[in-house]
């Protein structure tokens, strides 16, 4: 049975996932469990990325250890139709997600694809609510775009990401569609972007590996 969560609530950074593979429940123990491919499509080329990012601009990486990890909802069955604004089942979801938001405040909520974005824009109280198919691939692009201008410390900031669609037949309409532009690299756009946030802001989030003897925080 999958836990429902994993990581550090306390944990500026969070990751909101989608819904538990019904086939896989039996065997993967946590959400984005490291042995499910689909984590290592949407998310491992952009921690690499950002790490890489973080890396060149102050010699720190961010610790990804205490990552606050969890899907939207457990059972893909709880999940509403996509093009539908009326959500029943994991509307329950949201409010305890809601109640842990309230208790915790990360920085930074980073959701993967349609649904968790929605559903994470509908824990936030972000108006107007939509169904979660009116997110596609340029809209999630815009919205990262328009939320990386607006960066805020003093309040959860949810960025969307890319969920499957990265790794399907039409790949590189994804890349294009998110960045805006052609030929662009999704993964190198967001990671890049993301780890200069987490620069700019380094001595007020505490999220880096520890130099043998040193404090968690950056000295750079």
């Amino acid at each position: 049975m999958m836990k429902r969560d994993v990581g550090d609530p306390a944990f500026p950074i969070w990751l909101l996932g989608d819904s538990n593979p019904p086939q896989w429940e039996g065997v993967l123990t946590t959400p984005l469990d490291p042995r499910h491919p689909a984590r290592h499509s949407i998310w491992t080329p952009v921690l690499d990325q950002i790490q890489d990012r973080v890396y060149r601009l102050c010699g720190d990486r961010m610790d990804t250890s205490s990552l606050y990890i969890r899907n939207a909802v457990a059972s893909a069955t709880d999940k509403p139709a996509g093009k539908t604004k009326e959500w029943v089942l994991a509307s329950r979801e949201a409010a305890a997600f809601r109640e842990l938001l309230d208790e915790h405040r990360p920085v930074l909520l980073i959701s993967f694809g349609a649904f968790s974005f929605e559903f994470a824009r509908r824990v936030l109280a972000e108006e107007p609510q939509r169904p979660y198919a009116h997110w596609g691939a340029r809209g999630l692009g815009e919205q990262f775009r328009e939320r990386v201008c607006s960066f805020d410390l003093s309040r959860t900031n949810l960025l969307p990401l890319l969920h499957v669609s990265i790794a399907r037949g039409k790949f590189i309409q994804s890349h294009e569609y998110f960045c805006g532009r052609e030929n662009a690299n999704y993964f190198c756009y967001v990671g890049d972007t993301i780890g200069e946030i987490l620069v700019r802001h380094r001595h007020a989030l505490p999220v880096w590996i520890a130099r043998a003897g040193e404090a968690s925080l950056p000295s750079c």
